[in-house]
């Protein structure tokens, strides 16, 4: 594949970093992969890169840890995409994401005149006049950003966190520089075709750009803050706004002992059995209720601030998850409790994002059923939530079974929380503190005011799908008067697709049958046409009560086919 004009424009604007890259490859010996992606096409070397050797022993490295090295010598925005990737089991094989999840972004801080300047210039005002008092000594330092320690002038102790100078072009140049590597891999990799390595550095490149954005933080705090607002157990550092920008974030100074520090928490005379407790519960209600969770609660994110009381730090890495997903999340914890293999079946391939590409789903079924029998006969204060997480997801990875990105997020978060709960109280079992979380769950799919919701949305979508025909119609036609539409068939497919296609047809009828039923039963009720009871219409009452009663029909027989 030859390179456009475009692309060796900018792969010049940013030679020094391309030889850098390319060294370090040849270095962790690499020279293999340069080769394919053809890099030299694209870069003119230096005989510093031309004449590199690996280093001394290189081949006796795992190439999994040479990876990991690789990656930490590109720096900041390397490192960034190596620990998110950590969490995709679906992408990463285990030997990788083992490697990765060692990597760490601790790296010497950087001048304190250099975070004063951005300070004063973002908050426009000199740094007297913005804090009564302000250590010029950071007490963490991170690749993007580290913290200092200052005073309000009302007397408020407040943490302010200081992003590094000129990051946000070093984080651009390199997103340039994968988006290209990604293009290559696409190009001259077969194998990794499949994986869209292009849209996985896009979508990586939205999730650090929110990162490097203290506004999104600060929402994110705020919301959790609110979400917890009537909790005594849990909180989250006040935010203050009149402080922060883009690239500064000031907020409250919370004094506390880090979780893991058990030996300091009983000292005090803290229950760490509670404490384990508290932060398991912290967890679920943020999944299975607020749909809004940390995506890293790990032991330096949490610290204990008095007996019964935790609290979060650090949220730039959080989860969402819509009610759908926490309804999928709860059947699926019940299906494996009550060996309910065909609805587990169900439950995962509605909650996969590639339901169609699953070929053989009678075989998903057998090897879900096993993994249930695996489980079955645990007893139930033994089990290990993670463990049973991370065994599905293997079991849906080799099924080619794709989960939304929330999901592997979230499985990492409980992974989490279950080891430093275990750490805190030997005894504890996860499994018993998320029963009556999802219990409820489980409960409210079935209550009026949900099965009300389901409908208003459906009859909502039949309102659309009416109204958008006629022009999609007409777009149709279109393109076969130009000539331009194409169809391809596989003849061994045909068949399942015909069957597709026609019950389809059938529920798209009969919620258009519905929702014709409801309008005109609305239309006689306030026409009031006779016969009439207690001055309502007694044909309209019956053609609504029909239309509620079909409608709830064709919802559980949609429910049941797992295509809800």
């Amino acid at each position: 594949m030859k390179p456009s004009l475009f692309s060796i424009a900018r792969t010049y604007r940013h030679v020094n970093r391309y030889r850098e890259l390319i060294g370090i490859l040849i270095k962790y010996g690499f020279q293999d992969l340069v080769d394919q992606l053809n890099l030299r096409y694209y870069l003119e070397l230096g005989k510093s890169v031309l004449m590199q050797r690996p280093v001394e022993h290189v081949q006796q490295i795992p190439r999994a840890a040479r990876v990991r090295m690789i990656i930490e010598e590109m720096g900041t925005t390397f490192i960034k995409f190596g620990q998110i990737m950590s969490t995709r089991p679906d992408l990463i094989p285990e030997e990788f994401l083992k490697e990765l999840q060692k990597l760490q972004d601790e790296v010497p801080p950087f001048p304190t005149e250099e975070a004063v300047a951005l300070i004063t210039s973002e908050l426009e005002a000199p740094l007297d006049q913005l804090f009564k008092e302000f250590d010029p000594t950071p007490i963490a330092s991170a690749s993007i950003g580290q913290v200092y320690r200052a005073v309000l002038p009302d007397g408020t102790p407040v943490a302010v966190k200081v992003q590094r100078p000129d990051i946000q072009k070093i984080i651009e140049v390199d997103i340039e520089i994968m988006l290209t590597l990604a293009r290559l891999a696409e190009a001259h990799l077969p194998d990794l075709q499949p994986l869209q390595p292009v849209a996985i550095v896009e979508e990586f490149a939205r999730v650090l750009d929110n990162e490097m954005n203290y506004h999104v933080e600060a929402r994110n705090i705020e919301r959790f803050s609110e979400n917890f607002r009537d909790n005594p157990h849990v909180q989250a550092p006040r935010v203050f706004r009149d402080y922060s920008s883009r690239v500064i974030l000031t907020c409250e100074f919370v004094a506390g002992i880090k979780i893991s520090e058990m030996d300091e928490l009983r000292a005090l005379g803290y229950d760490t059995v509670t404490l384990a407790q508290i932060g398991a519960d912290a967890v679920l209600t943020q999944i299975f209720e607020h749909g809004f969770f940390h995506g890293d609660p790990h032991p330096g994110n949490l610290l204990v601030t008095g007996p019964e009381r935790i609290c979060f730090l650090d949220f730039g890495m959080m989860g969402r998850l819509d009610k759908n997903l926490q309804e999928d999340l709860a059947t699926l914890l019940v299906c494996v409790v009550r060996r309910d293999d065909d609805h587990l079946t169900r439950t995962v391939l509605h909650m996969a994002t590639n339901p169609d590409e699953t070929k053989d789903p009678a075989r998903l079924k057998r090897a879900l059923a096993d993994f249930i029998d695996r489980y079955a006969y645990i007893p139930f204060n033994q089990l290990n939530m993670g463990e049973l997480l991370n065994d599905l997801l293997s079991l849906l990875i080799r099924h080619n079974i794709k989960l939304p990105p929330e999901i592997y997020l979230l499985i990492k978060a409980l992974v989490s929380i279950e080891g430093l709960g275990r750490r805190l109280d030997p005894n504890f079992v996860f499994i018993t503190h998320a029963e009556p979380f999802v219990a409820r769950i489980v409960r409210q799919r079935f209550t009026v005011r949900r099965i009300l919701e389901d409908i208003n949305h459906t009859s909502l979508e039949v309102y659309r799908l009416v109204r958008d025909l006629p022009e999609e119609i007409r777009a149709l036609l279109k393109f076969i008067r130009r000539g331009e539409l194409k169809v391809n068939l596989e003849t061994k497919s045909l068949e399942p697709v015909m069957k597709t296609w026609d019950r389809d047809a059938n529920r798209m009828a009969f919620a258009i049958v519905v929702a014709s039923l409801l309008i005109s039963s609305a239309i006689v009720l306030l026409a009031r046409v006779p016969p009439l009871w207690h001055e309502m219409s007694v044909l309209g009452l019956v053609g609504l009560g029909a239309a509620l009663l079909m409608g709830f029909w064709l919802l559980i027989a949609i429910y049941l086919s797992g295509h809800l």
